[in-house]
């Protein structure tokens, strides 16, 4: 039985291994704001979790050349891993401001704009265990993609109440200069979620 159950494509594989890691990278981020005297040893985390996503990323790009058959366009197939990479980039690169920045303590808000980016996340790694199985799962990684085009909308309010709150409250121009940099990279990390978004639900329409 066991020779007759067919085998995975690797691309598949592949790009589940990076969804599952752009997960982990933004449960650390949101361990470590929460708890902000963790921030050293949660940034030592999230630089080897980018390194392997940067790793995994150049395996698919290197596969992409060397394949002459692919489960679904070759652009897709990039645009999916790349997006993926963007978003632990942008994650790391959040939390590195933090920590270089000696940036006070995360507001309540920017707390819950990485509950909203880590959601997203959670989402989207669904989507990918679903996508080689589309056609019997395009109507859940649909609703995937709805929910998240929710949690991005409301991302982007909380983004621009939060930004407008630290020009209405802070005091420091120095701190209202540091928070708005990494409200920015998280921002960026939310808007990838909904790129990625986009391409998954691309892919389901066109091979569903």
């Amino acid at each position: 039985m066991k020779g007759l159950i067919p085998k995975e494509n690797e691309f598949y594989v592949l790009l589940k291994e990076c969804a599952k890691l752009t997960c982990e990278s933004s449960a650390i981020l949101q361990s470590a704001v929460e708890n902000p005297i963790s921030f050293q040893d949660k940034m030592a985390e999230l630089n080897a979790i980018e390194h392997s996503a940067d790793e995994l990323t150049k395996s698919i790009i290197m596969k992409l050349n060397k394949t002459l058959v692919t489960p679904m366009d070759r652009e897709d197939i990039y645009s999916l891993a790349t997006n993926l990479e963007d978003i632990v980039d942008f994650i790391q690169g959040a939390l590195e401001r933090m920590i270089m920045y000696k940036a006070s303590k995360p507001s309540p808000g920017v707390q819950e704009l990485v509950r909203i980016l880590h959601q997203c996340v959670q989402i989207i790694k669904i989507s990918f265990d679903y996508l080689p199985n589309t056609r019997t799962k395009m109507k859940s990684i649909l609703e995937n993609t709805e929910k998240i085009h929710s949690l991005e909308s409301e991302g982007d309010r909380l983004y621009r109440l939060e930004v407008a709150k630290l020009f209405e409250e802070e005091t420091n121009p120095i701190e209202v200069i540091k928070w708005k940099e990494i409200l920015e990279h998280l921002e960026d990390a939310v808007d990838r979620c909904e790129d990625l978004n986009d391409s998954i639900k691309g892919v389901v329409i066109k091979y569903a």
